[in-house]
């Protein structure tokens, strides 16, 4: 059975802000170039065929195809571009998939004597949720090293539905990545602690998590049901959205392994004149010197097309340089937009709520005025008062806080938890814990608790605390001086609520107890 490995990317030339498209040649094109190299193992085929777009005037389309066979297993890649050539081309260039991996996939489905090969990402869609263990073997996919493709994380609406066609959806991307859909069943509280709300998604929203780096790091690009609604009303316009994510960050890798008609070419000159150095022998003058004035002329269309090719990739680079820095901006514009608009609406909340609180500036002054420090449970009063709308304190956190009167750094804890609920949550709005650990020191946060408490049930117990009627387990903390002097030592376990966008602080007290102690 032959064993087929495709996949496609798309490059944008032309001057539209969006970024690609990905489509198959459409009315009357022409083969301008076609390599072939078919009497040595592996085969070699490419072809590049230009046509004018049908809808928009001035607008031309590249189809470039690569087809390496070696024995049976066939590797099939197709590039898309398109180039610009007038000032007046305004329609913007929308994200598809290709009608010739269509046309692949139909054919591959309906053969007995064919089928994908299992590095091929994509074929079928895969689901995770609601219990624990999808999670981890969930995790082990993420992680592992030799996946090539990125993962589209689907989740439900609170509603239980879907703001795609997850089915429509994988099939778009067979070949580039993987849709795993979450079960409405799921619950994101144990998502997010199984797997880290970087790499979960919730509430409709949709998370991709792109092919680990070498160092193992895994990066995401959460879209929020909002953004995705902001797409589009049709399933293909939110499609083409994921597409372009997608292809934006697989182009350049994919790229290195296609069959360019300038390599066919290339490898069939050099074997051409491997063959006429071992025959040279046994040929006369003139047979000799047709096969040199053969590969004399082939050697001249090679430099002329790689003249080409140079140019279009001066082009090409200046052009990704200025997309790359819009595309930052905007990101950073956006960042800062989300957090004003999340901020606004805790407010409005809270108002709602008859919540809202208005700082008694009197209070605050006489608080930082005083030689004594301010003790923990004033810390937490002070900014709950403060920052209300970005944090929650537990009653648990107060018990504790109370407790720990004895305390004598209460300015230093007010720093800590000052920067807790300002940097460290808009880092963690932003870019996850990767990014928001930043905002402390090594000895002041940690993520996660040592070996020997996430190993004993009874002691990761101690770290629950009620949040909404439900145990949280808060593994997170800040951390202030060692050992067991409460007058020196504090600890404050808090949990973030990704879905509102708040600290949740649920401890702020001694050290909670460890395996020993």
């Amino acid at each position: 059975m032959a064993a087929v490995s495709i996949w496609f990317f798309t490059e944008c030339q032309g001057s539209s802000r969006d970024r690609v498209r990905a489509q198959s040649p459409v009315g009357h094109s022409n083969i301008i170039r076609r390599e072939t190299l078919v009497s040595t193992s592996p085969q070699l085929y490419s072809w590049v065929l230009k046509f004018p777009d049908e809808r928009v005037r001035g607008r031309q389309w590249t189809s470039e195809v690569g087809v390496k066979r070696l024995g049976d297993i066939l590797d099939l890649s197709c590039v898309i571009k398109t180039d610009e050539h007038s000032t007046l081309v305004a329609s913007p260039v929308e994200a598809s998939q290709p009608r010739l991996i269509r046309y692949v996939v139909a054919n591959i489905a309906k053969a007995t004597d064919a089928d994908f090969a299992p590095t091929v990402p994509g074929v079928g869609l895969k689901t995770v949720g609601p219990d624990i263990d999808s999670y981890r073997s969930f995790e082990a996919e993420i992680e592992r090293s030799d996946r090539t493709g990125p993962i589209v994380l689907v989740s439900p609406t609170r509603d239980g539905d879907y703001l795609f066609n997850t089915v429509d959806l994988q099939q778009k991307l067979v070949g580039l990545a993987q849709v795993v859909q979450i079960s409405p069943e799921f619950n994101s509280y144990e998502m997010a602690g199984a797997l880290g709300e970087g790499r979960s998604a919730w509430g409709g929203a949709v998370n991709i998590l792109y092919p680990p780096t070498s160092t193992g790091f895994v990066r995401g690009r959460l879209f929020l049901a909002d953004t995705i609604t902001g797409w589009g009303d049709t399933q293909l316009s939110r499609i083409s959205q994921v597409l372009a994510w997608v292809t934006n960050n697989t182009n350049i890798p994919r790229l290195y392994g296609h069959i360019r008609p300038e390599g066919v070419m290339q490898l069939s000159l050099r074997r051409r004149m491997q063959t006429a150095r071992a025959r040279s022998s046994q040929m006369d003058a003139a047979q000799l010197r047709q096969v040199l004035e053969q590969a004399a002329k082939q050697e001249a269309e090679q430099a002329k097309y790689f003249d080409e090719l140079v140019n279009e990739n001066s082009q090409l680079e200046g052009r990704i340089s200025a997309y790359k820095d819009e595309l930052e901006g905007s990101q950073d514009e956006l960042s800062k937009k989300d957090f004003t608009i999340q901020s606004l609406k805790d407010q409005l909340e809270r108002a709602g709520d008859g919540n809202a609180s208005v700082v008694n500036a009197e209070r605050l002054v006489r608080l930082v005025s005083r030689k004594a420090p301010p003790s923990p449970l004033q810390c937490l009063e002070l900014i709950e008062e403060l920052y209300g709308d970005s944090c929650v304190i537990l009653s648990s956190a107060r018990g504790s806080a109370e407790k720990a009167s004895q305390f004598v750094h209460g300015r230093e804890l007010l720093d800590l938890l000052n920067r807790l609920v300002t940097a460290f949550r808009s880092a963690m709005m932003e870019g996850g814990d990767n990014n928001a650990r930043t905002v402390f020191g090594k000895s002041e946060y940690a993520a996660n608790e040592s070996e020997t408490v996430m190993g004993n049930k009874a002691l990761r117990r101690q770290r629950e605390f009620v949040y909404e009627g439900k145990p949280v387990e808060m593994l997170r903390h800040l951390k202030f001086g060692v050992g067991d002097d409460l007058t020196k030592t504090i600890r404050v376990h808090f949990h973030w609520d990704a879905a509102r966008r708040k600290i949740v602080i649920g401890y702020c007290g001694k050290h909670l107890p460890l395996l020993n102690r």
